[in-house]
């Protein structure tokens, strides 16, 4: 059956998922980058490991993009605290990995290669990785095939079940059982997972140990000037919505411009999920005619003199400072693919708004019962909760104690993890 699924893999499956990308390739920038990085993978480790001595402590990260990279962070960092002379390569699937992620403790940064038998194949002969560790998902059949051949140790982290795995029927509840069934160890984030994954492929080799983000912005958190990081009841009536994609935005923006008008002690700062020039003029346009000052801020400096009432925010890496400035936060992504990161205002001691598709995210559950945040399924429904919110002092800071309290709760996994890798 294994060798069936792989022959079906690389002579149909493959083959029409390449010429897909290589069309989409031609209208997407971002999938262009990707397209092109790939065809330079091999000879970007090729350069770097023929300039440096065999090491047998190579480990292999693997993670879609920054948002799954941020899982990974705290224990890239554990694993060169314990062995510093290790070498560790990451890939990514997506240019926001490639082009955001800076951390000194990485030696080499690269695309994964394409997932042809010959140019994984390759790719391991150069690199001869001790372990390769996954964030999430982002599981290339050739790649962990290739893998297993060789007897190289593989980690998935944050594993999340998927709903393939229970439908017989579907095509992919062969071929990713296979590719689960590879795989060395499987770390879940929460018991349901588990029984997802037990009831999948079996338990032995499954465990239930916590998303190493947690971890990751608490440290962040605590690296942060204490002048930096004001408390809940000192901070301004400020708005933050991060992450915004068009569907949050065609819900929230109606109601919210018609608040702003009515109530001048409201700022907002804007962050889109993918800023685009237009998509900024068009934010200003609309909050502009309506009377709001608005400006697009495309520099840290802009931003700290601006005195307009809307920042829509075109910088990167600002995020997580801004939250220690605001009092409550609109996290996008909630009516359409899922709602994003959830934990960077949580540590903050921000309360959060965000739309129904959430259940798939096990902080975004906790946030909810534990009343740090609020699901909103329209925009009245929005602005009737934050107006409340931002009223009732005694409830806001009870919101935000409840959300700090989240993230402390949870911190750990990734010291565990680190040394269940290294040992």
């Amino acid at each position: 059956m294994r060798f069936l699924i792989f022959l079906f893999y690389n002579l149909l499956i493959y083959p029409i998922l390449f010429f897909f990308i290589t069309f989409l390739s031609l209208f997407s920038k971002k999938i262009r980058y990707g397209y092109i990085g790939r065809f330079r993978t091999n000879e970007v480790i090729k350069n770097y490991f023929n300039k440096n001595i065999i090491n047998p402590n190579i480990y292999w990260f693997h993670c879609s993009s920054f948002g799954e990279y941020l899982q990974v962070d705290p224990i890239i960092n554990g694993i060169k605290k314990k062995k510093f002379d290790c070498i560790i390569i990451v890939s990514f699937f997506s240019p926001s990995g490639i082009n955001n992620v800076k951390n000194k403790n990485i030696d080499c940064k690269v695309y994964i290669p394409f997932d042809f038998y010959w140019s994984v194949n390759k790719a391991f002969n150069i690199v001869k990785p001790k372990m390769i560790i996954f964030s999430s998902a982002d599981l290339w059949y050739n790649f962990i095939y290739i893998a297993k051949n060789k007897n190289i140790d593989m980690i998935l982290i944050n594993a999340k079940s998927k709903n393939y795995f229970e439908n017989k029927l579907n095509l992919f509840h062969h071929i990713y059982r296979s590719i689960y069934q590879s795989v060395t160890k499987i770390y879940t984030i929460n018991k349901n997972d588990f029984d997802s994954y037990d009831r999948y492929i079996g338990s032995d080799k499954i465990y239930h140990l916590g998303n190493p983000r947690y971890d990751q912005v608490f440290l962040a958190s605590n690296n942060m000037p204490e002048e930096n990081k004001m408390p809940i009841d000192q901070r301004k009536n400020i708005l933050l919505l991060a992450s915004m994609h068009y569907e949050d935005r065609n819900v929230i923006l109606p109601g919210l411009v018609q608040y702003l008008k009515k109530n001048d002690n409201l700022e907002v700062f804007w962050i889109s999920h993918e800023p685009a020039s237009q998509e900024n003029k068009y934010l200003e346009s609309i909050f502009s005619r309506q009377g709001i000052s608005s400006e697009v801020i495309n520099s840290q400096e802009k931003l700290n003199n601006c005195t307009n009432r809307v920042k829509i925010i075109n910088i990167v890496g600002v995020l997580a400072e801004l939250y220690w400035h605001a009092k409550i936060a609109y996290i996008g992504g909630g009516f359409s693919t899922g709602v994003h990161n959830l934990m960077e205002p949580a540590v903050a001691g921000v309360p959060t708004f965000f739309g129904p598709n959430y259940q798939s995210f096990d902080e975004a559950v906790q946030i909810i019962n534990n009343e740090a945040g609020f699901v909103v399924k329209k925009g009245r429904d929005f602005i009737d909760k934050m107006d409340s919110l931002l009223n009732k002092q005694d409830k806001i800071k009870l919101a935000s104690s409840q959300a700090f309290k989240i993230i402390k709760n949870n911190i750990g996994s990734s010291d565990k993890l680190v040394e269940d890798i290294i040992s």
